[in-house]
């Protein structure tokens, strides 16, 4: 094996000497079917390059999962405890679920490295890890076109809208994810279709795959950035008309509560559109890099590999944390439901305790204190 991997490298050493054109050369040429993709890497990049290696990496997504999972799980216990049939919690909780199957996709793609050959591993790192992204954006895009709808059309949401629609859409949603993320494993790849090499991502993916997989990402920040916008300006206007006191014929009078909780939801939508896009441009910008290093050239893979780095952590271990403080938390009646199951879990395991010590005490044998029988020296000499 040794042997082989020293002759692959002295071969490989005269036709190119960039970390980029090794990879493309693995990706195109055998070698990339019988070498791991850790042992791929190792050979053409130094450790400074490496993708899923940086100083501090395993220590810093472990304890990110750990809080994005356990964060999400809350979520999803929160909606389960609420018991109440309403669109939004629906959406929050599929929400909730596909950032966990982010996380534990990611860590599973972690493992494999040492074990999977490197175009095998290619396929899988666009295909499995596109699932749970493409996923989350989904249940993202549910959730911004179902608070639009509530918002521009309120009448119509409440008397229409209910869960089994919700449910329809959410299963709707994960099956075309997984249609379209999986494709490439059914039959959309370079082996299959006997694609150019030169239109093939490191000789495993056809291209035309990620340009479309791009597109419909795209289209998903799109929507998700334009029914957020008009649901902020909704707010805005109903907040002017209500600070002129323009009473318009028809127009329910708003209180000082209304106003107030108006507010609270415009400053959140705003807050929901500017992380939204922090993350989703990064992913964005990673998608087009691909696409322009694909057809062109590979030699500035360690620009690359810096920016995969940071999309990797944002998109996959940040986001899942972020998801259900912005979208999930910030509702009032979900924080509280959390808060009041644990509340009760703990004086309920408290009650149990004590009255688990107060039966042990009681089941306690008595003891029973023999009389002490004080003798004089006069009666003890009588005894005797």
């Amino acid at each position: 094996m040794e042997g082989n991997i020293s002759n692959t490298t002295t071969r490989f050493t005269f036709a190119n000497a960039s970390g980029g054109s090794c990879l493309e050369w693995f990706g195109k040429n055998g070698p990339g079917d019988n070498l791991t993709f850790e042992t791929v890497m190792t050979i053409c990049l130094n450790s400074s390059q490496i993708l899923f290696s940086f100083p501090g990496r395993e220590a810093l997504t472990t304890t990110l999962s750990a809080i994005g999972t356990l964060l999400n799980s809350l979520v999803v216990f929160g909606v389960a405890m609420l018991q109440q049939h309403k669109p939004l919690y629906y959406q929050i909780a599929n929400l909730a679920v596909s950032d966990i199957i982010t996380n534990v996709v990611a860590n599973v793609m972690l493992k494999l490295r040492s074990t999977v050959t490197f175009r095998k591993y290619i396929l899988l790192l666009v295909t499995v890890l596109h699932f749970p992204v493409f996923l989350s954006l989904t249940g993202l895009v549910l959730l911004s076109v179902d608070r639009y709808v509530s918002v521009q059309h309120a009448i119509y949401y409440r008397t229409t809208v209910g869960s089994r629609h919700t449910l329809a859409a959410v299963a709707g949603a994960w099956v075309s994810a997984a249609l379209l993320c999986f494709s490439p494993l059914m039959g959309w790849n370079c082996y299959s279709m006997n694609a150019s090499k030169e239109l093939c991502f490191l000789g495993a993916v056809e291209g035309s795959y990620i340009l479309f997989m791009t597109v419909l990402c795209a289209a998903g920040v799109a929507v998700v950035v334009f029914t957020n916008a008009r649901v902020f300006l909704a707010l805005r206007r109903r907040l002017s008309a209500a600070a002129n006191g323009n009473q318009q014929a028809g127009r329910v009078h708003i209180n000082r509560q209304q106003i107030v909780l108006a507010q609270k939801r415009a400053r959140s939508v705003l807050v929901i559109i500017a992380v939204f896009l922090l993350a989703w441009l990064l992913f964005l910008s990673w998608q087009v890099t691909t696409l322009v290093s694909m057809y062109n050239s590979w030699d500035g893979m360690n620009g690359i590999g810096n920016l995969f780095r940071f999309v990797y952590i944002v998109v996959l271990w940040l986001a899942p944390i972020v998801n259900p403080l912005v979208y999930a938390f910030r509702l009032p009646t979900l924080r509280n439901a959390v808060w009041d199951s644990f509340k009760n879990g703990g004086i309920r395991l408290w009650r149990y305790l004590v009255r688990k010590r107060n039966v042990q005490q009681n089941e306690r044998p008595a003891t029973i204190d023999a009389p002490v029988v004080l003798l004089s020296y006069r009666s003890r000499d009588c005894l005797f």
